[in-house]
């Protein structure tokens, strides 16, 4: 019996270690899968962004390195357009049939060479003139200088492109300057949904930032994460990389808390900078972390030790009033010989 109850106890366990086991392999597949890097341009510009500050009426000089990294020779005709914000992940859209008016677009203040013919391997400086009419609306301008490259030979045909890339612009006018920006919302996701249960770690924040003035912002600060006692857990830093939110657009910042066990109620404390004033924002938003799947299973493990345990106890006494009314039978004839 005791060999029977060893063997099943063993079963459980080993039944709960093993599942452990799996979901731990399963999230280290997952991690792996999302580490993939993607593959490299057929074309290298630096910089990649370049930022200019820039008065009403002012000429200004912007040097790029551009270079062929392909095994070809590739003939590389330059274009300028303007961009906005595609989505709220802070993709650049180019806006190719743009029709902003000369004090707004970009495409009328830049001038670069049309076209230029590059070795493989080969780099080269290019310089782009920026300069900014005197009717330029104050505030932020946004371009792109792209550059399009193609074997020479199939030039005349208008096919056979093989790279392209650019550099963006980001030019501020001086004048009347409006930095101002609003929090449009603050929480917590899971599987991209909105919650605020979680069974585990990592827990996922969303924040969305709405920038209203006519300048673009780098807000920079951090998510404060404290436990039911009031003690701080974590601190998350948000957009560290110093990432710019557009004028008239809203740009999504997703963070993680992934380190340490947590269950109970817990706090996150949003703080945020940005502009050349110290404009902030702050926000606060509570959530719970139940680890039910662990606790049920435990409390399985429990209840199993505690019956397998009872049915031991059982057994032991029934064998223990067995073998005294046993001992008792052999004594009693004796003592009625006597």
């Amino acid at each position: 019996m005791k060999t029977r109850v060893a063997y099943g106890l063993g079963l459980v366990l080993a039944s709960f270690f093993m599942v452990a086991l799996i979901s731990s392999v399963s999230a280290e597949r997952v991690g792996a899968q999302a580490s993939n890097a993607n593959a490299a341009q057929g074309i290298e510009i630096s910089p990649a962004l370049v930022e200019l500050n820039g008065a009403k009426g002012g000429s200004y000089v912007i040097n790029l390195t551009v270079t062929n990294v392909t095994a070809t020779d590739l003939l590389y005709t330059v274009s300028v357009n303007d961009f906005t914000a595609k989505d709220e992940s802070g993709t650049p859209q180019i806006l190719l049939d743009s029709t902003l008016p000369e004090s707004a677009s970009i495409k009328g203040w830049v001038s670069a060479p049309s076209e230029f013919l590059l070795k493989s391997r080969e780099s080269r400086k290019v310089t782009v003139q920026v300069t900014i009419p005197t009717n330029a609306e104050p505030g932020g301008h946004y371009g792109v200088v792209r550059f399009s490259g193609q074997a020479p030979n199939v030039e005349s045909t208008g096919v056979g492109l093989s790279a392209s890339a650019g550099t963006l612009l980001l030019i501020r006018v001086d004048g009347e300057i409006i930095e101002q920006a609003t929090l449009s919302s603050f929480f917590t996701s899971l599987n991209d949904k909105q919650s605020s249960f979680f069974e585990t770690s990592p827990i996922s924040f969303v924040t969305r930032i709405q920038n209203t003035g006519n300048i673009h912002i780098k807000p920079v600060g951090s998510i404060e994460i404290k436990n039911a006692f009031g003690s701080i857990v974590s601190t998350i830093p948000l957009n560290a990389e110093r990432s710019n939110v557009l004028p008239d657009s809203i740009r999504r910042f997703n963070t993680q808390h992934n380190e340490g066990w947590m269950i109970g109620y817990y706090t996150a404390n949003l703080t945020l900078g940005y502009g050349t004033t110290g404009q902030a924002m702050t926000a606060t938003i509570s959530f719970w972390v139940i680890p039910y799947r662990l606790i049920l299973a435990t409390l399985l493990i429990v209840v199993t030790v505690g019956y397998i345990l009872y049915r031991l106890v059982k057994v032991y006494n029934k064998r223990i009033i067995a073998k005294a009314t046993q001992t008792h039978e052999k004594k009693s004839p004796k003592s009625k010989k006597k």
